[in-house]
């Protein structure tokens, strides 16, 4: 009965992708606001259309993901320089395809933070209060909108503001805090970081009784009948499947990868290991790492260890969009892998049994007969698994990850004994057991390495450059300086 609640997101996306209301700046539906919180329906509905617009192909459902902002970390580079690919890699801004991606992009996410704000306004009410009876519920309700509302800003941050660390050009951003479209003031760096963490805190003490905290299943299937007798609120199907939604786990991983973003390591280590080291009321992790399991399935995006994922059935009829990007026959396909550089990007490690290596990667022949690698993350198709199955290990778009906890763990900590520990265990998930570091410095070359790995085609890449302002990008066409790593806000924006 339970399972109905993925079957209703699914659906729901249909119905709101039909609205053009839900497409516009403005977060209205075709229900006056009055009215649709007015019940409780209809701030879980607010949520889920939240969630559902994230996976828009000009956010989360593509571009942020696993095309445009991985252009732009260099990653591929079979485009011709004619193409809107090459203008993406080259940060040309003026480009007319590349400025229309960026202003889609700055819109929708402006506009999903207009309707988290809808519920946040809400919520709080009188109205909300009646509406929603229970209060653990309108805690997680108004939990999770602030999560949306700083993950989204977060985001925008991290294309259109300054550089986090030594700045020569400063840029303020809108933080919108109402449900007005106009009424979004500007805000330095500073400040704009500042509001960040106010969310996300108040986020956490929302969610503190949230039932991911408690049952490591419910992040990613069924109670067992146990956890029903012990936990009767489990059987509202609003409190299953928080993996797929900002639960308590998800915020505080959202919150260690902020705190390294904007340079403060001691924070983000201490919130990562908080992560690491969660247990569930039965004394297991919350999250475990996926080892051999989830690659012999074939679900690549490695559900077993995510923290946070979007629910997206699309990605089952998007094979010919992932045939064009990563196994086109043309020889200026943009995602094309030549078995050299996929060796460069394994380089040092051992890929004899290395899981990603050889499970993650798979190989095709040209119609001229020669063999490629491709990336298998997202094809729905490499092994045959009952629809049941897809619904928690294949239509999803991984946000937040256990492996990027131990990373940023590690890139955090000054202990290389501790640092060797973590390595080894995470390294052993993916089937290889790692010689220790002899020095700090040789570790943390590594751990970057494993960035470019290990998210590939998740859109992290580009903002690990910027977070370090590095001048160079691996496999980069020319150095990079500081501009490029501001994208202009949209035109129709700036004042």
């Amino acid at each position: 009965m339970k399972k109905n609640l993925l079957y209703i997101l699914i659906s729901l996306c249909a119905v709101f992708a039909s609205c053009d209301d839900y497409l516009d700046v403005a977060p209205q539906t075709q229900v006056p606001a009055e009215d649709f919180f007015s019940q409780e329906t209809g701030y879980e509905d607010a949520l889920t259309g939240c969630y559902i617009k994230m996976n828009s192909s000009n956010l989360y459902g593509m571009f942020l993901s696993f095309s445009g902002i991985d252009y732009m970390a260099s990653y591929y580079d079979k485009m011709t320089a004619t193409s809107d690919e090459y203008a993406f890699r080259t940060f040309n801004y003026k480009n007319s395809t590349v400025e229309s991606q960026f202003k889609n992009t700055y819109n929708e996410l402006y506009n999903i933070i207009l309707q988290a704000n809808d519920v946040i306004v809400n919520i709080d009410s009188q109205k909300g209060k009646d509406a929603v009876k229970s209060e653990l519920k309108r805690n997680i309700i108004k939990g999770e909108a602030l999560a949306i509302r700083a993950f989204c800003h977060f985001d925008l941050l991290r294309i259109f503001g300054q550089l986090p660390q030594n700045a020569t050009i400063t840029v303020s951003l809108p933080y919108s805090e109402t449900t007005g479209v106009e009424d979004r003031p500007l805000y330095p760096y500073d400040q704009f970081v500042e509001k960040l963490e106010k969310d996300l805190t108040e986020s956490l003490t929302l969610l503190k009784d949230d039932p991911a905290t408690l049952y490591s299943l419910v992040m990613l299937s069924l109670p067992s009948a146990e956890m029903f007798e012990a936990t009767p609120y489990l059987e509202d199907d609003f409190y299953l499947y928080r993996k797929f939604r900002f639960n308590y786990w998800a915020v505080k991983a959202l919150m260690a990868r902020f705190y390294l973003y904007v340079g403060d390591t001691a924070n983000a280590y201490t919130t990562a290991m908080e992560v690491i080291n969660a247990k569930a009321s039965d004394g297991n992790n919350i999250v475990s790492f996926a080892s051999e399991h989830d690659f012999s399935k074939g679900n690549f995006t490695l559900p077993t260890e995510t923290l946070m994922a979007l629910s997206n059935s699309n990605l089952e009829n998007m094979t010919t969009t992932f045939n064009d990007l990563f196994k086109s026959e043309q020889v200026t396909d943009p995602m094309r892998f030549t078995d050299e550089r996929k060796n460069e990007l394994f380089l040092g490690r051992n890929t004899g049994n290395n899981n990603r290596y050889n499970r993650l990667w798979g190989k095709y022949t040209t119609v001229t007969g020669v063999p490629q690698p491709y990336l298998r993350k997202y094809f729905q198709n490499e092994v045959s698994v009952a629809d049941e199955d897809k619904l928690v290990g294949r239509w999803q778009t991984p946000i937040l990850r256990l492996s990027e906890m131990y990373l940023i763990a590690m890139e955090c900590t000054d202990n290389l004994t501790e640092l060797n520990s973590l390595f080894y265990t995470y390294m052993v998930d993916r089937n290889e057991q790692p010689a220790d570091f002899t020095t700090l410095e040789a570790a943390k070359d590594e751990i970057f390495n494993e960035l470019r790995r290990e998210f590939i085609a998740e859109g992290q890449m580009f903002f690990a450059y910027k977070r370090m302002g590095a001048e160079n990008m691996v496999w980069s066409v020319a150095d990079v300086k500081e501009e490029n790593y501001i994208v202009p806000v949209p035109s129709s924006e700036k004042r």
